[in-house]
């Protein structure tokens, strides 16, 4: 039996509207491919960025704990040479440069430019993974932490320590002994005397001594705080990447 016009005319309305429907959810599903593709891409470029910036900083961690375990080490040594009856057990250059990695001040700068950026611009979200976003909050919070334990270590030092050697050290003669230019200047030997054993035998020293090995010793705990969220960081960043 032949279809009438007016039911094949309904046929074709339907055909046409379910056609339309069809596109329609076509289009949003490619506009939707599209801005997960570009999100996806976003997150890539980010964790690239994140990738170099750890990369970076667990060097400069690394060398800064060398540089803070020198002023412990120090620290250690000279605790043991210090006393009411102390004689200068060893020789004036291996005392300079003691007493120079004593008043050392190093410091760490690790990298945060994709971070930055990324809370900067709200754009933290397109890390994927929630505990890489929790481990990098971490990550800036012990390094908030790092750099107050090395502004107390460095207050120690310049308020306490520092003043009190001027009385037993002339620095100029450090300067020329440990480290054999001082930028471009040719200088000489101070004709002060060096006081060490004096030095040896203050007990203000020797606490101050203590004062500073203790400090280092929190800084470099610091350190490796920081080093181990910088190490989890960087395995979840290869592992955003190899997805």
């Amino acid at each position: 039996m032949s279809q009438s016009p007016g039911s094949r005319r309904w046929g074709r309305y339907v055909a046409e509207g379910l056609l339309i429907v069809f596109s329609i959810l076509m289009a949003f599903g490619i506009e939707a491919w599209r801005s997960e593709r570009g999100e996806r891409e976003a997150e890539v470029e980010a964790l690239q960025g994140l990738r170099d910036d750890f990369v970076e900083s667990l060097g400069r961690l690394a060398s800064a704990r060398s540089d803070h375990a020198e002023v412990r080490d120090a620290s250690v040594r000279l605790l043991s040479m210090t006393g009411p009856d102390a004689d200068q057990p060893v020789s004036d250059l291996v005392m300079d440069t003691l007493v120079t990695a004593l008043i050392a001040y190093p410091k760490v700068f690790p990298v945060s430019t994709t971070y930055d950026a990324l809370i900067a611009s709200g754009q933290i979200q397109l890390l994927e993974s929630a505990a890489l976003r929790r481990d990098l909050a971490g990550w800036s919070t012990a390094v908030v932490d790092l750099r107050e334990e090395e502004r107390d270590a460095f207050r120690q030092m310049d308020e306490r320590l520092l003043p009190f050697l001027w009385d037993y050290v002339p620095v100029v003669t450090l300067d020329v002994n440990v480290v054999p230019w001082y930028e471009g200047a040719d200088l000489s030997r101070s004709r002060f005397s060096r006081r060490y054993r004096e030095l040896l035998r203050s007990m203000y020293f020797e606490n101050a001594v203590e004062e500073r090995m203790n400090s280092s010793i929190r800084v470099i705990e610091r350190l490796s705080m920081a080093e181990n969220i910088a190490e989890r960081v960087l395995t979840l960043v290869e592992g955003g990447l190899a997805r």
